[in-house]
């Protein structure tokens, strides 16, 4: 996987990583150094401390997790408030499962309440059952997704959910988007849905851009 330009100035977003980002264990230093040399795509430390906050200032109750990846936002969110519920969904399950050998490395195992599932995301979303009762989503998976999961969660959530939305900036490219790349094209129909329909938003301008809002 080629290196995906940031959209900060050339090193300031390592140096933010790096030495500006307050990590409350070192094994999250681990995980970003093992995503680099796997070419594993996760949220900045920067976005996973901005994720933290807010997970800690909304106390959900429930979080559904839309990508899991190998568990990096997962842990950051646990940071935040351990005591919520967390369903994370994501179709590759030998990188998933690094989640638990992370949250044992830190010692969380034992304090958390994670459940992963492997599969499609629109396949876990077809049971509205299963996730009309959360009061948090947080979306990183496939970008080209990104618009049919808002037209799926927004109608059905219940009132006083939590979204967030991780990449919505997408390296930058919402500056000039090639109508021949469907992900592009997707970030920018997710940006329209949400400007036509929510009527108060966050845009974090941190990592690739983390876009805020409730219903």
């Amino acid at each position: 996987m080629k290196p995906r330009p940031s959209i900060y100035i050339d090193g300031l977003e390592s140096f933010i990583d790096s030495e500006l980002v307050c990590k409350p264990n070192s094994v999250f230093r681990e995980m970003e150094l093992y995503a680099k040399d796997k070419n594993i795509p996760i949220v900045t430390a920067a976005t996973g401390g901005v994720l933290s906050q807010i997970v800690s200032f909304v106390k959900p109750k429930r979080i559904l997790e839309l990508g899991t990846g190998l568990g990096y936002s997962t842990l950051w969110m646990v940071n935040g408030n351990p005591s919520s519920k967390i369903i994370t969904v994501d179709r590759h399950e030998e990188q998933a499962a690094l989640l638990d050998v992370y949250a044992k490395k830190m010692g969380l195992e034992s304090q958390m309440d994670v459940t992963r599932v492997t599969g499609s995301v629109f396949d876990y979303l077809e049971d509205e059952d299963q996730w009309r009762d959360f009061d948090f989503f947080f979306v990183d998976c496939d970008k080209i997704t990104y618009p049919n999961i808002f037209r799926t969660l927004w109608p059905k959530a219940k009132k006083g959910a939590t979204f967030l939305y991780d990449n919505v900036l997408w390296h930058g490219r919402v500056l000039h988007p090639d109508p021949k790349k469907p992900s592009d094209m997707a970030v920018m129909e997710l940006w329209n849905e949400v400007k036509s329909q929510v009527s108060e938003y966050t845009l974090y301008p941190v990592g690739d851009g983390l876009l805020f809002f409730r219903k």
